[in-house]
């Protein structure tokens, strides 16, 4: 098989969409709310988190006809790097699930329009990533990332596991 860069960072977003629905389609209300530890964050907060995380690379990507955030969103789910607080008060699951779907498509739309030069310019943000395509397909490992956190919530509440 053989794919070009901008179809494999595609296909990482796409399947990162797919985990994080594995891991949350059976979960209530009250299981979305669940901090499996204190300090630790709920499935809401985690897939919140991973809407706004997306809006942004949407933004930053271009991507055409991407609504503003709802108000308050940004700030509820952006990394503090402190423990979590009390997080029942979040936003509802299906709300969350539903903007998160809407900006994960925002930026699998977005990729293959990113010129293929310009995925080998060098990173201009901070972290693992030295080149701008690395930066993009980061965003995908992020949501893998998450879907960890997502996997010791569901076991914490006595679900088996999805993958």
């Amino acid at each position: 098989m053989s794919q070009t860069a901008h179809e494999a960072i595609t296909a990482g977003y796409r399947m990162g969409g797919q985990l994080v629905h594995r891991m949350t389609h059976d979960l209530t209300p009250a299981e979305f709310a669940h901090q499996p530890v204190p300090g630790a964050n709920s499935a809401a907060w985690v897939v919140g988190h991973l809407a706004v995380t997306l809006w942004r690379t949407a933004d930053r990507l271009g991507a055409p006809d991407l609504a503003p955030l709802p108000p308050g969103l940004l700030e509820s789910f952006t990394q503090t790097g402190k423990p979590a607080g009390d997080q029942s008060s979040l936003v509802d699951p299906a709300a969350l699930l539903a903007l998160f779907d809407t900006c994960l498509a925002k930026v699998i739309d977005a990729v293959p329009t990113i010129p293929a030069a310009k995925l080998t310019e060098p990173a201009t943000r901070p972290g693992f990533a030295t080149t701008f395509g690395e930066g993009v397909l980061f965003g995908a490992l992020h949501i893998a990332m998450h879907t960890g956190q997502l996997s010791i919530i569901r076991r914490s509440l006595g679900k088996p596991p999805v993958v």
